[in-house]
Order: structure tokens, then C-alpha cells, then sequence
């Protein structure tokens, strides 16, 4: 499947376009990689080998914003949540069927994308925002682990408690980074990794790199909200896809067991 050119044509234009979004956003290609990845191979590859490029892009995405390392001490429960988090959701990585992960993360996107269409929210008090870090940061690493993206729950919480621009960009990127050093060093010690699965990443990091640079160089000439509603487009068709696939495994799983 790999050697498909077809397949593999798709997955550079998805990581190219998805890594672009991201540039302009912070956030986007987890999201819309392991989606588009998990309708051509099996959604537990997919995550493997987002959890291989990862690091790659968070990395890249911090050192852009570096200027605003201050920020960081705000979100400091919120990344020790996360790393326990990411811990928890590699061995349910592992451990779920397929047809379970194509569910979970068929919600997780509709969520997302139901959550982004409501109209803007005041920002959470500081007690509130307190109390509720280091619960969503584990969260976020749990289903960053587990479904390849934490996107929607990071995204969601930081514009909560009112980041906004470049500070949205910073906060995001660091969390991402975090998490994915911990998810990559998590399941290399449960044997995840293969070396097709590596050599995939290997080819796909590089159009995501470029359209990293290409989105961040241009933040400030294009209007996001047209990448956004094209994120949000492609996110619901995967998502559909992805609960009638795990709906499929359910059923099939149901029947066995009958």
C-alpha cells in the first residue's frame, strides 16, 4: 500500500496542505493527517507515524515563536498533566482494536469541528482555569497518544482562558512538543515502530516542513479563516468516515461475540 503512488501522492499533498494550515493557525495538521492517513491504512499506522513526524514540526513551530518562552510558566500544570496523559494513551494505543480508535477518533474530530463553528466564549476565570489545567493537559496527552491529535482539547482550552494570535501560537507549539517527546519515547518502548512505517515518515516530514515555513511566513497576508473553513470541511468528511468504519468493526465485533 505504501508503494501506491496514488496513496502516496495523496498523504504529501494532505501533509503539505494540513502543515500550511498549521503554519497559519498553530494547529490543523495532526488532525487532518491522521484523518486522511486512517482511511487509507489502519488508523493505529496512522498515529504511529504522526507520532514519528510530531516532533519534527512541534519543534519547529517553538523555536518560530521562542520570543514568548515567558508565557510558558502559565501552562505549566497543564504540560505535567500532559505528560502523564500521553503516557496513559500509548498503552491504549496499543491495546484498542482498530475499529475502536476509527471510532473514538470519528468523535473526537466531529467534536472538534461542532466546537469550532460556536460563536466566541468570555475566557475562564483564573481560579477556574487553575483548577482545570492539569485535567485537560492529561486529557490532551491522552488523546494525543492514543489518537494521534490534541488539538481540539488544547485549542479549545487555550482559547478559553483568552490566548490569542501569538500567544495561541506559542502555547500550542509548546504543549505539542512536550507531547510529542513523550509519546514517541512511550511507544518506542512498547515496539511500535517499524521501518516501513519510519520510512513513511521520512518522506512525509518534508512537504510538512515546507508548508510549515510557507504558512508562518505568510500569517500575516492571508485571512486564517479561510484555511480554517477548509480544515473544518475536511475534518467532517473524515470524521464521517471514520465512525461508518468504526460502526462497521463494532458491528462485526458485536456479531462475533453473539
Amino acid at each position: 500500500m505504501f508503494g501506491d503512488p496514488l496513496v502516496l501522492a495523496l498523504l504529501v499533498v494532505t501533509f503539505f496542505g494540513g502543515a500550511l494550515i498549521n503554519g497559519l493557525i498553530g494547529m490543523g495538521l495532526a488532525l487532518v493527517a491522521v484523518n486522511v492517513m486512517a482511511n487509507v491504512m489502519e488508523p493505529k499506522s496512522a498515529v504511529v507515524i504522526m507520532s514519528l513526524i510530531a516532533p519534527f514540526m512541534s519543534s519547529y513551530q517553538l523555536w518560530h515563536n521562542w520570543g514568548l518562552i515567558a508565557g510558558w510558566e502559565r501552562l505549566r500544570s497543564m504540560i505535567l498533566g500532559s505528560i502523564v496523559g500521553s503516557i496513559v494513551g500509548a498503552q491504549l494505543l496499543v491495546m484498542l482494536p482498530a475499529w475502536a480508535i476509527a471510532l473514538a477518533l470519528g468523535l473526537f474530530t466531529a467534536q472538534f469541528v461542532i466546537d469550532r463553528m460556536r460563536h466566541e466564549r468570555p475566557a475562564l476565570a483564573h481560579h477556574t482555569e487553575r483548577r482545570l489545567a492539569p485535567l485537560v493537559g492529561f486529557v490532551a496527552g491522552t488523546t494525543n497518544s492514543a489518537l494521534g491529535a490534541s488539538g481540539p482539547v488544547t485549542g479549545s482550552y487555550l482559547l478559553a482562558i483568552g490566548m490569542r494570535g501569538r500567544d495561541f501560537v506559542f502555547g500550542i507549539s509548546i504543549v505539542f512538543f512536550v507531547q510529542a517527546l513523550v509519546r514517541m519515547g512511550s511507544l518506542a518502548v512498547l515496539g511500535q515502530y517499524t521501518l516501513p512505517l519510519a520510512q513513511l515518515s521520512l518522506v512525509l516530514v518534508w512537504p510538512a516542513l515546507l508548508g510549515q515555513y510557507l504558512g508562518q511566513r505568510y500569517q500575516g497576508h492571508v485571512k486564517p479563516t479561510v484555511f480554517q473553513r477548509v480544515l473544518l470541511v475536511v475534518l467532517f468528511v473524515s470524521a464521517a468516515n471514520m465512525l461508518l468504519q468504526g460502526g462497521r468493526g463494532l458491528v462485526a465485533w458485536l456479531g462475533i461475540g453473539l
